[in-house]
């Protein structure tokens, strides 16, 4: 064991968002570490989540209380430290009945459910019954208690009568009651994780400390050393510190490339979205949300993104590779079934703009049901081949901060180091100074349309993506042409500096996790060949590569996000 002091880098396998915030937290308190990833940064659960912000109303059914409370407090956090990325929603929850369901989740909550007297209450009553209004406003109140400290909104009902219409406009033929909530939503985690890797590579340039963040990479282990190779790169063999396994849904194949010998830890299940631009459904929603209970008991949502609609989720076992994961006919009908149920609207495939599915690493269990698995979280510790492996398994993208805490803290303890720094209370470099008003916002984004030479159409979609990091780019690359990329507001002078500060290696990063223009309506084959253009003019492709690179990008986006260019 260390005391004080190491020279050996922790490692960090996985690159999502508890990667990202672990590797924030060991730099901003004077630790080495490699971060590495298989594929891109954020490309497991982070980026194919549900991009919700919220304490997890459903997981009190199973008496995950101190989950949800847990949840509640960094929801209020990451609203106050990180408000570009992180706005309030209010979501709607109707229901078709007033009573129903009570004795299923008092069961639930209080744990009884797996008993006999349990097992046969449900049985005989309630297997099948729907979440009733009571229910609902119960498990309300109880959270408006556990999120007290926050300023959101607190809950309310709603009995439809003759004359009056609940918002969003949903389906009166099917409920007549419905009851209102407050959460949060982050647009683009994949932002945040990108966020949190600058902040450690700042503060491991302060403090001296030696990182390095590298996606695609290789990894050969030797005993208890390990070989890194990508690109360009290949490192000698070294010993690192610690090993930590963030890796998520890849997490067993992490563990299996260390030692073949590793007990299975994850049982991951699938999920998929929709996203769509329907706009009588977006009329309808009015910028709220609706977290509804599906004809099987599921609870799926429709939520308002960016300037269009996500529609989630799916919850079905997977044994694949997760990056294998797509959104299959099955889930793409029930999705749109869930839509019609809740809104009475018929939307049809042709509706659906793009679609994506992901992998969520939950932790193996007895469980039949998929929703019945715990969303809490826990850090497994091996000793393999001498040296210490911490692997998270489970998590939420709500509390990747807290998480990130906990392994730190461990950490810390091994190594015989004091914790320095907190996260608690430290804002994202995005939201540093952030604007009080719309007003203060406005002033801000005319002086840098004067002093950069920018648009305000530019800075309109830069806004949500850095925040108040939009100034300081379009400062550093005030004195460079402003050619825009076709079908797009970005100028190339902007996405070069992106190739060159974000760790981006091909154009399905800049498209899918830098720029977010894999959800862009405007999206056209003309977009990708002027990025891939950035691309030649900083180094990293070669002419004679466009057609080859474009076409590899197209037969993706079609498989993976079901988008066919123009």
């Amino acid at each position: 064991m260390s005391t004080g002091q190491t020279a050996n880098p922790v490692l960090i396998l996985g690159g999502g968002i508890h990667g990202a915030a672990v590797a924030r937290e060991l730099a901003l308190n004077g630790i080495p570490i490699v971060l590495v990833d298989s594929n891109d940064l954020a490309t497991g659960a982070t980026s194919k989540s549900s991009r919700l912000i919220h304490g997890g109303l459903r997981y009190l059914e199973y008496g995950d209380v101190s989950l949800v409370r847990e949840s509640l407090v960094e929801r209020r956090r990451l609203l106050e430290l990180a408000p570009h990325l992180v706005q309030p929603l209010r979501l709607t929850v109707p229901s078709n009945a007033q009573w129903s369901g009570l004795v299923r989740s008092g069961l639930g909550f209080f744990k009884l459910a797996r008993t006999r007297l349990g097992r046969w209450l449900i049985s005989r009553s309630e297997r099948r019954a729907p979440r009733g209004y009571w229910l609902i406003r119960i498990g309300l109140w109880i959270y408006d208690l556990l999120s007290w400290g926050d300023r959101l909104p607190k809950s309310s009902g709603f009995h439809a009568v003759e004359g009056s219409e609940p918002i969003p406009a949903i389906n009166r033929s099917r409920y007549r009651w419905t009851c209102e909530y407050s959460d949060a939503q982050m647009q683009y985690p994949e932002r945040c994780v990108i966020e949190l890797l600058m902040e450690a590579n700042e503060a491991a340039k302060k403090n001296q400390k030696s990182i390095q963040i590298i996606p695609y990479a290789k990894i050969e282990w030797q005993g208890s050393k390990v070989r890194i190779t990508a690109g360009q790169l290949d490192t000698d063999f070294f010993q690192p510190e610690i090993v930590i396994n963030v890796s998520g849904a890849w997490g067993d194949l992490t563990l299996n490339g260390i030692d073949a010998g590793t007990t299975p830890l994850f049982a991951g299940t699938k999920g998929s979205h929709l996203v769509t631009r329907h706009p009588v459904l977006k009329q309808r929603l009015r910028k709220q949300g609706v977290y509804a209970e599906t004809g099987d008991r599921r609870l799926a949502f429709v939520l308002p993104f960016a300037d269009g609609i996500l529609i989630g989720t799916t919850d079905e076992r997977w044994t694949g590779r997760p990056e294998e994961a797509v959104a299959s006919d099955e889930e793409i009908v029930y999705l749109l079934q869930v839509v019609k149920d809740v809104f009475g609207i018929e939307l049809q495939r042709s509706d659906v703009e793009s679609h994506y599915s992901g992998v969520r690493p939950l932790p193996r269990t007895t469980d039949a049901s998929s929703a019945a698995i715990s969303r809490d979280h826990s850090i497994a510790e091996h000793r393999l081949h001498g040296v210490t492996v911490m692997t998270l398994v489970g998590g939420k993208l709500t509390t990747f901060r807290s998480v990130a805490e906990q392994i730190a803290n461990r950490v810390f303890r091994r190594l015989n180091v004091p914790r320095t720094t907190s996260t608690v209370d430290r804002v994202l470099i995005g939201s540093c100074n952030f604007p009080k008003d719309l007003d203060e916002q406005q002033r801000h984004w005319d002086r840098w349309t004067r002093d950069y030479q920018s648009t305000t159409d530019e800075i309109h979609f830069l806004w949500p993506l850095y925040g108040m990091r939009t100034g300081e780019i379009l400062r550093t690359v005030a004195t460079e042409r402003a050619d825009t990329v076709s079908d797009t507001p970005i100028t190339r002078r902007v996405v070069e500096w992106v190739i060159e500060n974000e760790w981006v290696t091909t154009l399905d990063d800049l498209i899918e996790r830098r720029l977010m223009l894999v959800f862009s309506p405007n999206l056209t084959t003309g977009t990708l060949r002027d990025l891939a253009q950035s691309f030649i003019t900083k180094g990293r492709l070669e002419e004679s590569e466009i057609e080859a690179t474009i076409d590899e990008t197209k037969k993706r986006l079609s498989h993976h996000y079901g988008r066919t260019l123009p």
